[in-house]
């Protein structure tokens, strides 16, 4: 099976690491240094202390017709509609899978020119160190939805999915973003901004505090069904990734631009629809917004 990764990141990384034991793996860079640094030294992933150098194919995007069974997008909100036209120019076929935090990216699926289309979630712990490093810091799932097309072609993923890097496929892609989501508001930010590893949101009273007003205010925006079921998902998020830093704050410490626009951003137009006032979410994304491409050391 032949498997594309456009992204060169944390996420991309990790799934290149784990399922090149079983598949054909490319990684498609948008930097020309990394592909080369990739295929002159290999992949390097850390876990649990132990490390391994996994021999990858890397291309520059953009420089080559991009070909695979499944493509997984792994590339960041604000990169998406760069992703989406690369994707129409430079690829013949194959199916997509999107794994990007929030749900912005969901109106611009359409503009894809593939008949198989899928969106995806990332419970996995992962952290990039440098452009051919990355360190596994947390076993989780990725779970996969069908957004539009069939199917078929990625059934293959059973396959090469492991107890260590398990697949799983999700019925109602809405369900399985939203869920992500309101995890994503809640943590994301708040980490953030505290700059503190998940963990500490329930260890420290005051935290859970703000934690609770903010996951209240995000159960009117967007209607939640089952507000216990979601405070239990972020609760338990926070507890077994306790000792991980959220992507959100690894942006910020870094100097980067963060996906703050595609979570809570979707959150506040959401509001927006409803008549809900959305005060908490609007100040985070307003402080989040602020500290972006400063960089600061946590």
């Amino acid at each position: 099976m032949k498997i594309g990764i456009i992204g060169g990141g944390a996420i991309g990384l990790l799934i290149a690491a784990y399922l090149s034991s079983t598949c054909e793996v490319t990684i498609y860079t948008r930097r020309k240094t990394q592909a080369d640094l990739l295929n002159e030294r290999g992949l390097r992933m850390i876990k649990n202390g132990d490390e391994r150098i996994v021999p990858i194919r890397a291309w520059a995007a953009g420089y080559e017709k991009m070909q695979a069974d499944v493509f997984f997008v792994t590339v960041k909100q604000y990169d998406m509609v760069h992703a989406i036209e690369l994707c129409n120019q430079w690829t013949d076929g194959g199916a997509f899978v999107f794994l990007q935090n929030g749900m912005g990216h969901v109106s611009l699926l359409s503009q894809l020119k593939a008949q198989c289309i899928a969106v995806g979630t990332v419970e996995h712990g992962a952290f990039k160190k440098d452009d051919r490093t990355v360190e596994h810091t947390g076993i989780g799932k990725i779970s996969i939805a069908l957004f539009q097309g069939d199917t078929g072609p990625l059934k293959q993923l059973l396959d090469v999915s492991s107890s260590d890097f398990p697949i799983e496929f999700e019925h109602n892609w809405q369900q399985l973003l939203t869920n992500k989501l309101v995890v994503n508001a809640v943590i994301n930010p708040l980490t953030a901004m505290l700059r503190v590893p998940n963990g500490e949101l329930v260890k420290t009273k005051e935290y859970k505090k703000m934690m609770e007003l903010l996951f209240s205010e995000i159960c009117l925006a967007l209607s939640l069904p089952d507000e216990n079921e979601a405070r239990e998902r972020i609760v338990r998020i926070c507890e077994r990734t306790a000792n991980n830093r959220s992507s959100m704050l690894c942006d910020l410490e870094n100097g980067r631009m963060t996906e703050i626009e595609a979570i809570l951003g979707y959150v506040i137009a959401k509001g927006k629809e409803k008549g809900v006032q959305t005060p908490i979410c609007q100040f985070l994304m307003n402080a989040v917004k602020g500290m972006e491409g400063r960089g600061f050391n946590g």
